[in-house]
């Protein structure tokens, strides 16, 4: 099945490099046109069902796309990663590096590890294939859960980090989501 996977637009909170986690922060002007982009793009495509991150600037990116078109529900697994501490925070601010490599997988006091966001993205494919084998879907979501859906379908480097893959705002992959 094909799996589309589209990252939120722009926030006046991207223009800083915040960290948003579970901020609920909206899109900014910019970032409802890179929507209409992106709807614009997709208008030959069949998609039959948007699962959205329930925050605000992943909703309506979805709403955005759809137009009242494609149904669409929310499922918190979309969700951005927890980043606890850190949210607020530039990403400048932290040691990236470490942040984003599952083999280091620090356990920080209060962010989630990267290793649960594989564990949480992995149960909602295996759902989306067992409700959803025979639809076309998009994901609307954040970009930290963007790069955990293309190592999972593109392989983990050898060195552990995460970061050789960098999701813009309304990013759009394709994947295919096989048995």
């Amino acid at each position: 099945m094909e799996l589309y996977v589209v990252r939120h637009g722009e926030t006046n909170e991207n223009i800083k490099h915040m960290m948003q986690g579970n901020m609920d922060t909206v899109l900014n002007e910019t970032g409802r046109n890179q929507a209409l982009g992106v709807r614009k793009k997709i208008e030959n495509i069949k998609i039959d069902l948007i699962i959205s991150s329930p925050k605000l600037r992943a909703l309506e990116t979805a709403q955005i796309i759809s137009n009242g078109q494609i149904p669409i529900i929310t499922d918190e697994r979309l969700l951005s990663r927890n980043h606890g501490e850190f949210q607020g925070k530039s990403r400048y601010d932290i040691d990236i590096e470490n942040y984003w490599n599952i083999k280091k997988n620090e356990q920080y006091e209060t962010a989630e590890s990267v290793s649960h966001m594989f564990e949480r993205i992995i149960d909602l494919l295996n759902d989306i294939k067992k409700n959803y084998s025979d639809k076309t879907v998009m994901l609307a979501t954040h970009s930290g859960v963007c790069r955990i859906l293309y190592y999972y379908f593109n392989g983990i480097p050898e060195s552990g980090s995460l970061l050789g893959y960098e999701s813009v705002n309304c990013s759009l992959e394709k994947y295919e989501l096989g048995e």
